[in-house]
């Protein structure tokens, strides 16, 4: 991304009496920003947006807010990210100004978009409760819900499903998440990714998944990711694995990768490698000590694995020994 772009939008009051509020959410939304909460100026009515940084590829935002007036703000939606809106309040509606074709979200749909560039106006009437939640990742975390986004015939910048029950307990948990800080962070993340494969399975209309992938060999593969997330210093070999799930080596080798974009033995050293992340983030583990906390028995191929992930290797990362 650009120097100067949106990290999420660009925003724009097309009233002037809002201009304020256009700019909070412009200093909340911006690429490095320290601000984490912006609360709804007192004359414009109650409510909050708040942003969490949970990975340097992932951002949740929770909005809940009631306006004293109608309010009109245009945002221009950059490429760069994959994006997921879920409504638990009254509909959300917005119109793109190029085709100048209207959407709306009802209370418990979902809206997938980021795939396509957008200029929106949006649209927040006077007295209404809004309330939701967005989740925002680099396309290279939600790589097969993109390519599912971008071929032919969903060419639409913003794509709208009846959230799923499973779908809908998994939003829930994230906003009830009562952790702190690090381990906060790990708990939406894997949230996000449970979220991933339930989305693509139970929402998007893709023949090759749901006749490659049974319902029963999704569950199982959920369970695997489960027992995986929990037991992380100790995961089990793939033989033990599939037999805890009941699904042979060959459809949990392959079913993995399919629904959660790597192999069973990258995600663990993935998942350890935000682990040990976050403890250099967060405290002030020595490299070698974040190392042996998060699973890696050797210094140097954590160096290696953690260079290969971030561009550079931690010491030089977090100016740490």
């Amino acid at each position: 991304m650009k120097a100067g772009e949106a990290d999420w939008y660009d925003i724009e009051s097309l009233q002037p009496r809002h201009h304020a509020l256009a700019e909070g959410l412009n200093g909340l939304y911006r690429p490095q920003s320290a601000k984490s909460r912006l609360q709804i100026p007192e004359q414009l009515g109650q409510g909050y947006w708040e942003r969490i940084t949970v990975s340097p590829a992932l951002e949740i935002t929770v909005c809940e807010v009631c306006f004293r007036e109608n309010i009109e703000m245009r945002s221009s939606e950059p490429e760069g990210s994959m994006k997921w809106s879920y409504c638990l309040g009254s509909p959300i509606e917005w119109q793109v100004r190029a085709s100048k074709r209207d959407y709306r979200l009802n209370h418990g749909e979902l809206s997938v978009f980021g795939h396509q560039p957008a200029d929106c106006v949006g649209m927040y009437q006077a007295g209404i409760p809004y309330y939701g939640i967005t989740v925002k990742a680099d396309p290279d975390l939600f790589e097969p819900v993109r390519k599912l986004s971008s071929q032919a015939g969903r060419q639409e910048p913003f794509q709208t499903h009846s959230a799923t029950p499973l779908m809908k307990q998994i939003f829930e948990e994230m906003l009830r998440c009562s952790f702190e800080d690090s381990l906060k962070r790990i708990y939406l993340e894997g949230k996000v990714m449970e979220l991933t494969a339930v989305y693509m399975h139970e929402a998007l209309d893709k023949p090759a998944v749901r006749t490659a992938l049974s319902r029963t060999d999704i569950d199982s593969l959920l369970r695997a990711k489960e027992i995986l997330d929990h037991d992380l210093l100790a995961a089990p070999g793939i033989q033990e694995l599939s037999k805890r799930v009941c699904l042979n080596e060959y459809k949990l080798k392959k079913g993995f990768k399919q629904l959660f974009g790597m192999p069973v033995h990258a995600y663990i050293i993935d998942c350890r490698l935000k682990a040990a992340y976050r403890l250099l983030e967060t405290c002030s583990s020595t490299v070698t000590e974040a190392a042996v906390m998060t699973g890696f028995s050797n210094p140097s191929f954590f160096a290696e694995k953690f260079r290969q992930k971030y561009g550079t290797v931690p010491s030089r990362y977090f100016g740490r020994a």
